[in-house]
């Protein structure tokens, strides 16, 4: 009978596991784009894989993180379609093991420095508890400016209280946006290396990292519990 139990145990322990696996993945999670003020229409591209031998069907939803209105329009393209700027959330289907393109375009209509960070949410609604993020960064510059290196470790990941942030010599300025893209703290760098979220509600924020040009190079989603 224990030999029965632990063989039963194993077989629903191997369920578990197989039904908590990923469907589909994004490559990368985060694209940056950094282009001339000159430059109207900027494309950020990325890739998603579909993981199994099943058509899946996949909503997006976008959610602008930070922008300027009177500067900057996002324009979403996913295999089927590219979509007129206001249209914020699609549906498609990606076949068995198929690598599908997805576009961000970033429309810059006053030729002058802009940035950007914009949110897509992937969720397979076949298992909608489980939907994936990709993120797109956008700068458009004066000249030639490299970028930091985007390898800010953030810890720990989740979180109760503070984070720190690990490889963060090139951050002048942390902003830290809800899921939903409103800004619910701003911090400079701190001496003790630690940041608070221990005044904000559990659940999933967005910190995104500017440079000392004021440009955004990363942005890294935490979940406050």
């Amino acid at each position: 009978m224990k030999n029965l139990l632990f063989t039963l145990l194993l077989v629903f322990g191997a369920f578990g596991t197989a039904f908590a696996q990923a469907t589909f993945d994004l490559v990368p999670d985060t694209v940056i784009a950094i282009v001339p003020i000159d430059s109207h229409d900027v494309e950020a591209h990325n890739i998603f894989h579909n993981l199994t031998n099943a058509a899946r069907t996949i909503t997006w939803e976008r959610t602008v993180i930070s922008i300027d209105p009177d500067t900057l329009q996002t324009q979403i393209c996913d295999l089927n379609a590219c979509y007129l700027p206001h249209v914020s959330s699609k549906t498609f289907v990606s076949n068995p093991g198929a690598m599908d393109p997805v576009i961000v375009h970033f429309l810059n209509n006053s030729g002058g420095a802009a940035s950007a960070v914009v949110q897509l949410k992937f969720t397979d609604m076949a298992d909608p508890d489980n939907p994936q993020y990709a993120y797109y960064i956008f700068n458009a510059v004066v000249g030639t400016h490299d970028l930091p290196a985007a390898n800010v470790k953030l810890y720990p990941n989740p979180t109760v209280e503070y984070f720190s942030l690990e490889n963060a010599d090139d951050v002048a300025r942390i902003r830290v946006y809800t899921i939903d893209g409103r800004q619910v703290a701003l911090f400079n760098p701190a001496n003790n290396g630690l940041y608070s979220l221990a005044d904000q509600p559990t659940g999933l924020y967005i910190v995104a990292l500017e440079s000392k040009e004021g440009q955004f190079f990363q942005a890294i989603q935490v979940k406050k519990q």
